[in-house]
């Protein structure tokens, strides 16, 4: 997929679009044991390229996998403001360098190695074609969350 694209956006269920994710990717939360959990009430619904939202959706959750090799919880969850609609996904892993927490704009994320991970990199230009943001910081309990921000419909009209 080309993601220099403009996003051809619709509205759909945000739960159905994870939970399809998740199932298409169970067969790398099984080994090790991955605890899913995803809290998206059934009515909430988002506006956007819904290929590129499953490609950034699918990034982001492979990455909390792979940072959990022993296994861990992965939890999932969406809030609606007035502007926007954020996905958090939140890992049980390590947690983030501190490089990574919140790169400036357009740049790429960096591992602790200071190789580049290019899955994180798709989902933040994802994220700048809808005109929203990724941001990236380490829970208090362990673990990460990546939050994906979408503007709203509404706030689209208003922006245009």
């Amino acid at each position: 997929m080309a993601h220099t694209s403009r996003p051809q956006r619709r509205t759909f269920d945000l739960r159905a679009l994870v939970i399809d994710i998740c199932r298409s990717l169970s067969r790398q939360m099984s080994s090790p044991s991955v605890e899913l959990a995803i809290d998206i009430p059934p009515e909430q619904t988002i506006t956007a390229d819904g290929d590129m939202l499953r490609q950034a959706v699918a990034n982001l959750v492979i990455h909390a996998i792979d940072t959990m090799p022993h296994g861990g919880s992965l939890v999932i969850t969406s809030s609606a403001g007035p502007n926007t609609v954020d996905l958090e996904i939140a890992d049980s892993g390590p947690g983030l360098p501190e490089v990574m927490q919140q790169p400036p704009a357009g740049e790429l994320f960096q591992t602790s190695a200071g190789t580049i991970d290019f899955g994180l990199a798709v989902v933040c230009r994802i994220a700048q074609l809808h005109g929203g943001s990724v941001t990236a910081v380490n829970c208090p309990e362990g673990g990460a969350a990546f939050t994906l921000s979408i503007p709203r419909a509404m706030a689209m009209e208003r922006a245009a």
